[in-house]
Parts: structure tokens; sequence; C-alpha cells
């Protein structure tokens, strides 16, 4: 993998009622600025899509929390 490698995005996390849920940004393959954004949901013993969008633009960041 180099600095160029187009990678996909995962945030996973388990909601109030206790499920497994992630959400995917993957890029396309033919280079542009979009991304397929898959909503997913663990049930089974598999993710499951419950959504997905193409969307552009995607940004990643982290960032400390603010206190009062």
């Amino acid at each position: 993998m180099t600095r160029s490698t187009r990678c996909e995005e995962i945030v996973e996390f388990t909601d109030q009622s206790g499920t497994r849920r992630r959400i995917r940004f993957v890029p396309q393959s033919d280079n542009s600025d979009r991304w397929q954004r898959l909503e997913e949901v663990w049930r089974t013993r598999e993710w499951q899509l419950v959504g997905q969008a193409t969307v552009t633009d995607v940004n990643h960041w982290t960032r400390p929390v603010q206190t009062s």
C-alpha cells in the first residue's frame, strides 16, 4: 500500500438497543471523488445491507472532546 492507495473508511459501533452497526465508505474504482456509503447491521452471523448511496468529498478526522 502506498500513500496514494485509496482505502475504505469504516465506523463500527453498537447502538442503544445493542445492535452492532457499521458505516463503510468504499471508493469507486474509477478514481473519481465518488464513494459508496454502505450502512450495515450485524444479524445472524453476517453483515446485512440496510442502506446505500453514492457520496462525494469524504473527509475523515478525529479531535479531542470539548468539555465545559
